[in-house]
C-alpha cells in the first residue's frame, strides 16, 4: 500500500523543486514510459483523447505522481505491468462498476473498493479531482472528466497487482482473477 508518508513526501519535493513543476512531471513521465511502456502508451491514449484541457492537464499530473508514488513506495518491489495486466485491471473495473450498477442496494463504489487496499492514494487522486472541479467552476467536461479518473483508477490497480511482495511473489495470480 502507498501510504500517506510517501504522497505527503512526493507533494513535498515536488513544491520544492528548484525546476518547474511542468519539468518534473516531464522527467516523471519519461521514466514511466522508460520502466512501464505498456501503461505509459495506454495512460498516454486516454489522455490524447480528451479535448477539455483542464481535465488532459489534471491527468497528466495525476498519471505521473501516482506512478511516482508507486515508485517511491516500491523502489526495488514494483516490477513492469505487460499489456496484459493492464487489460486484467481494466477488466477488473470493467465487472466491478456492472456489478454494482446492476445492484441497487450496492452502496459502495467501485473507487471505494479501490481506496480499501490502496486508501491514501486514492483520497490524493479524489482531492486533486475535487480541486479540478472547483477550479473548473462548471465549464468542466464531466464525461472527459470520468474517463480520465477511471483511466487513473486502473492504473493504481494494475501498479498494485505489480508491486511483489517482501518474499518476491506478485500481487494476485491470473488464475484467481480469471
Amino acid at each position: 500500500m502507498v501510504d500517506a508518508h510517501t504522497i505527503h513526501a512526493l507533494e513535498s519535493s515536488l513544491d520544492e523543486e528548484d525546476e518547474t513543476l511542468q519539468d518534473a512531471l516531464d522527467r516523471g513521465f519519461s521514466d514511466l514510459d522508460r520502466r512501464q511502456p505498456a501503461m505509459a502508451g495506454w495512460l498516454a491514449d486516454q489522455l490524447a483523447r480528451t479535448r477539455d484541457e483542464l481535465v488532459q492537464s489534471l491527468g497528466y499530473f495525476l498519471t505521473v505522481t501516482v506512478y511516482m508514488a508507486f515508485r517511491e513506495a516500491f523502489p526495488t518491489r514494483l516490477h513492469e505491468v505487460d499489456e496484459d495486466a493492464l487489460r486484467m485491471a481494466n477488466d477488473m473495473l470493467a465487472v466491478d462498476e456492472e456489478l454494482r450498477a446492476a445492484d441497487p442496494t450496492e452502496v459502495l463504489d467501485s473507487d471505494d473498493v479501490i481506496a480499501m487496499s490502496q486508501p491514501a492514494l486514492v483520497h490524493y487522486v479524489q482531492h486533486h479531482v475535487d480541486e479540478a472541479l472547483d477550479q473548473a467552476d462548471g465549464e468542466i467536461d464531466l464525461d472527459e472528466l470520468d474517463r480520465v479518473y477511471r483511466a487513473i483508477l486502473v492504473q493504481v490497480i494494475a501498479l498494485s497487482h505489480s508491486v511483489a511482495s517482501p518474499t518476491g511473489e506478485l500481487g494476485p495470480s491470473r488464475e484467481m482473477l480469471a
